[in-house]
């Protein structure tokens, strides 16, 4: 119940807040895209260590590789790195995070990247995993309950510490609906890129509330390269050759994320033509041709954006040919929605359905293009 309430909350104020957090790191048209290479630890913590192998210095060394190879491949992509030395932003690791966040915000980051080495009491754990917010009550409560079995805890926050009523929450919740479908695509794109490299491929993961992840404006993964404890990891991972792999990976991932943000339809306005018998039965439909001439009413909202995404995209291709643009204010302006409804109450039958592919979706009410508070 706490958590539908809470998803209502924000479906109500999602105009306000999309208003109320409006980043100044919104620049003006044609302003370089910005990617933030945050290397975790630093002095005086320098994370997991293996005699004198430290991981502090095993993901600086790749942060800078990410950096180089990307002044290469992609040079009209700003990069910055939150630290270019064995160095920390404050005594206390939370607070440190928070910094690395506030540094990523305030250069107007579309992509900040946390890169950590993994360790664990039992060694033959090994492989890749990446981490995305999810505010998600009972995911949260898991992790909180499991968090003996993670290493570096103080790099999270306390789920016991957050005001989940406070507006701080909400806006911090509404920028991970924003977020999070791209988010998840990214860190996915990294875990398999660096399988490829024979490294074991754990997942994306969520509900851990990391520090610096919760505080970024823009989207943000946490990438665990591998695991120090199991031996067959730490042997790659620490190489010359491991190192500039995984940093290829990474680049490789975040050359096509910068190129899905860019990406703009090329066929807005253009019917698609559906080939399939169930396709050509649907659109004949009569709910949907009453769908077709409302000109205001409900719709359910898939993704937002703070960039233009292209309807084609294969995120929604469960939806071929039925997802439409409407757009809204702030900085989160892009919504990308389905169906067209009179009431609420009848948007409410597909909303479960969407749910299943877009787990955040929720209801909307539009006025020809434009999404308008009610």
């Amino acid at each position: 119940m706490r958590n539908l309430i809470i998803t209502l909350l924000v479906a109500l104020l999602i105009p306000v807040v999309a208003n109320a957090h409006q980043s100044a790191n919104v620049a003006p048209e044609g302003r370089k895209r910005v990617v933030v290479l945050d290397p975790g630890h630093g002095n005086p913590r320098p994370g997991k260590a293996m005699g004198k192998v430290r991981e502090a210095d095993i993901v600086l060394d790749i942060s800078k590789e990410i950096r180089r190879q990307l002044a290469t491949k992609m040079p009209d992509l700003d990069v910055y790195l939150t630290r270019h030395s064995d160095s920390s932003y404050h005594a206390n690791q939370n607070t440190d995070n928070r910094m690395r966040a506030e540094f990523a915000n305030s250069k107007g980051a579309d992509l900040t990247i946390g890169i950590h080495a993994n360790a664990l009491e039992n060694t033959k754990v090994n492989g890749c995993e990446a981490w995305v917010l999810s505010l998600d009550e009972a995911l949260m409560k898991q992790n909180d309950s499991r968090a003996n079995l993670f290493a570096d805890d103080g790099d999270a926050l306390n789920i016991n510490d957050l005001d989940t009523k406070s507006m701080g929450f909400i806006k911090v919740l509404t920028r991970q609906l924003d977020n999070e479908p791209r988010n998840r695509m990214f860190a996915q794109q990294c875990c398999d890129n660096i399988q490829k490299l024979g490294m074991g491929n754990l997942g994306v993961k969520s509900g851990k509330i990391w520090t610096m992840l919760y505080y970024l404006e823009g989207h943000g993964v946490l990438i665990e390269i591998g695991y120090m404890t199991n031996p067959k990891d730490f042997a790659y991972i620490t190489s010359e050759k491991g190192k500039k792999e995984i940093a290829t990976s990474i680049t490789s991932a975040i050359i096509s994320f910068f190129k899905g943000l860019d990406a703009i339809s090329s066929d807005d306005g253009v019917a698609v033509e559906e080939t399939s018998t169930s396709a050509s039965s649907a659109a004949t439909t009569p709910e949907v041709e009453e769908q077709a001439e409302l000109t205001s009413g409900y719709a359910i909202q898939l993704i937002s954006s703070t960039y233009e995404v292209d309807i084609r995209d294969y995120q929604f291709k469960s939806y071929k040919g039925r997802v439409r643009l409407l757009m809204s204010t702030g900085k989160y302006k892009y919504k990308y929605c389905y169906g067209s409804y009179a009431t609420r109450e009848a948007a409410k039958h597909d909303l479960e359905e969407a749910r299943k592919t877009f787990k955040d979706a929720y209801i909307v009410y539009f006025e020809g293009d434009k999404i308008v508070t009610k």
